[in-house]
């Protein structure tokens, strides 16, 4: 008897899947969607500078004898193609290994985890005194750095609607690859000099280290990716992100056009079981109204808190 009532539960989380979805991709392009772009591409953009200041830095680490002329690098390469190398093992290791991590965990939390992580690994790397220490450490930035290339491109292709997505993709590019001479004019305004007592190629470093600070900021700005959540079966808690998300857009461009049609019954779904799952779904579209009711009185305790809750009693109710 317990197939059953999971059976319906589930086809009610996948017609609710299909609701959210529709209703996402249904928001105009406003400053509400774009904004979200671009807070994701300026913590992409310390991505950038942390990445790109690979070669930008060799020369001033050469000079300040750090980097030595020659094969004198591991596995008989230079210095400066060791510094590189791992620099593109790191990145390897993080996109193929720990990556998947996001599928898991969630795209706000391994967006802010990666980016601690490399911030922390480069600031490290900054107090180094030899090739072999920075090398190591630029490994272990490189793991945060491929980490967050996936985790951006994931992030804004769940939350952005379909038909802009490329130009969505263009936005963040552009964002990203502004770090690129920004690291080059840093790299050639300090790197020669020293300041404070401080060599100024580890300034470089310490520049690029500061996205751990400002992505407290970006992170209160960010939801959780709706599809995600949904993916997760936590339809309340990503109910609470799209309507929060068009009630930005509705305050910014006025009224959007209605909700799409229920979609049509999947191959092989029973009337009894579609119905259930409309069931279930009222008891969703009830159980958010309650969670907005005490929000608005000041009673909830938080979206995550009352969508397990709610999870619960729509699961018995189902």
């Amino acid at each position: 008897m317990t197939g059953a009532p999971s059976a319906r539960l589930s086809s009610a989380r996948l017609l609710n899947t299909r609701l959210l979805s529709a209703r996402l991709d249904r928001l105009p392009g406003c400053f509400a969607v774009w904004r979200l772009v671009v807070l994701l591409s300026l913590g992409g953009c310390f991505e950038f500078y942390d990445l790109f200041l690979t070669a930008y830095l060799s020369p001033a680490l050469e000079s300040a004898g750090i980097f030595r002329k020659g094969t004198a690098g591991a596995f008989g390469l230079s210095d400066q193609a060791t510094f590189a190398s791992v620099t593109f093992a790191g990145l390897f290791l993080g996109t193929i290994i720990f990556a998947q991590v996001a599928d898991k965990v969630g795209r706000r939390s391994i967006f802010t985890a990666s980016l601690l992580w490399y911030s922390a690994m480069t600031f490290g790397m900054a107090l180094q005194s030899s090739a072999l220490a920075l090398d190591a450490w630029r490994f272990l930035a490189g793991i945060g750095i491929g980490v967050e290339l996936v985790t951006i491109d994931s992030y804004i292709a769940e939350l952005v609607p379909a038909r802009f997505r490329g130009r969505a993709f263009a936005v963040n590019q552009s964002i990203q690859f502004l770090a690129v001479p920004i690291v080059g004019l840093v790299c050639a305004k300090l790197a020669p000099h020293t300041y404070l007592g401080v060599a100024g190629w580890r300034w470089v470093m310490i520049i690029g280290s500061l996205g751990a600070i400002i992505v407290w900021r970006l992170r209160r700005a960010i939801p959780e990716s709706p599809r995600w959540l949904m993916q997760q079966g936590r339809v309340l808690e990503a109910e609470a992100v799209v309507a929060a998300l068009e009630a930005q857009v509705i305050a910014e461009t006025g009224p959007l056009p209605p909700p799409p049609p229920r979609p049509p019954p999947a191959v092989g779904e029973s009337a009894a079981v579609r119905e259930s799952a409309a069931g279930c779904e009222s008891a969703a579209v009830r159980e958010v109204a309650a969670v907005r009711e005490s929000a608005a009185v000041g009673e909830a305790p938080g979206v995550g808190t009352c969508a397990r809750s709610s999870r619960r009693r729509i699961e018995r109710v189902c």
